[in-house]
């Protein structure tokens, strides 16, 4: 899927998918972030409904997707002889090639749909056996890849919260006699 993305003309999917799986955000988290949650440390996630926000530290995975990002809207900017807005709160991440506007949750909803089909046509073309996911199961699948303390890297408040998010089968003993 990712692949597909990388190959689709929305620039801005394959980014956002590596950036919500490393980060464990939803799409508008994603969408909302500007030059404001890049911080020395790692990226400062504003996550949205009641969970804590947090900061994901830098790898270079993580590094290579943000400076994508960054020099994607840039040269799009630039392209368009648009200036940068002044406050690193007000430049967002993710823009519009055609009018560089934030992208909208609706536009990124689109071009996933559109890079779903795309994907599961070419897996039926191999033979690969396709399994559909959302968006948000990347962070289902960041939280479930997470080595550590899992609540704190989700921002869930609690634990009942998590159980939503850590899909990983978990290997359990054989029952003793």
């Amino acid at each position: 899927m990712l692949k597909t993305a990388a190959s689709s003309p929305y620039w801005y999917a394959p980014v956002c998918m590596e950036i919500a799986y490393l980060c464990r955000m939803r799409l508008s988290e994603v969408l909302d972030m500007t030059d404001a949650n890049e911080l020395p440390t790692g990226l400062l996630i504003k996550r949205r409904k009641g969970s804590r926000d947090n900061i994901t530290a830098w790898n270079d995975r993580l590094r290579t997707a943000w400076q994508t990002a960054i020099t994607t809207r840039n040269q799009i900017l630039s392209e368009r002889k648009q200036p940068h807005p002044i406050r690193p709160k007000d430049r967002f991440v993710f823009i519009s090639e055609r009018t560089s506007d934030r992208i909208q949750v609706s536009s990124l909803k689109t071009a996933m749909g559109r890079i779903t089909t795309t994907a599961q046509a070419e897996a039926d073309r191999l033979g690969i056996q396709w399994t559909r996911f959302t968006f948000h199961d990347l962070k289902r699948k960041g939280v479930s890849d997470t080595t550590g303390n899992k609540q704190d890297a989700s921002g869930h408040r609690n634990a009942s919260m998590l159980n939503v998010y850590d899909v990983k089968l978990k290997t359990v003993e054989l029952a003793s006699e």
